[in-house]
């Protein structure tokens, strides 16, 4: 799993680890916004990797991405927005710990995954 993670764009990376994020803290499958929130809770930790935040139509394009590699898989919750569409949430396709030992692999979010895991 390491190679395919790390052939992903940095932004695919980031938004893998906050759906990791958010699995390790059993809120999945979760919707883009909350993605995209649990990736801003993890700038911290990726101040010398990224630079800027990701917008919610890059977290969406990102998860399409990941669910399309199989990294992520979607789950139909029944939620509608406002104008009826289905909004679709998104879970880990793999084990939370084989993504995070994948990430940690990686030095551009090793740090982050080590915090996600409990090992800041």
């Amino acid at each position: 799993m390491t190679d395919d993670v790390t052939s992903l764009s940095l932004s695919n990376r980031v938004v893998l680890l906050g759906l990791a994020s958010l699995e390790t803290d059993e809120t999945t499958p979760a919707h883009a916004p909350a993605v995209r929130q649990a990736c801003r809770e993890r700038a911290d930790e990726l101040a010398d990797t990224v630079v800027g935040t990701l917008d919610e139509a890059t977290v969406a394009r990102s998860l399409n991405e990941l669910e399309a590699a199989g990294h992520a898989d979607r789950v139909d919750d029944g939620e509608t927005s406002a104008v009826g569409k289905g909004r679709p949430a998104f879970a880990l396709a793999d084990p939370t710990d084989e993504v995070l030992n994948a990430l940690e692999a990686d030095d551009a979010v090793a740090d982050a995954a080590a915090v996600v895991r409990g090992e800041d």
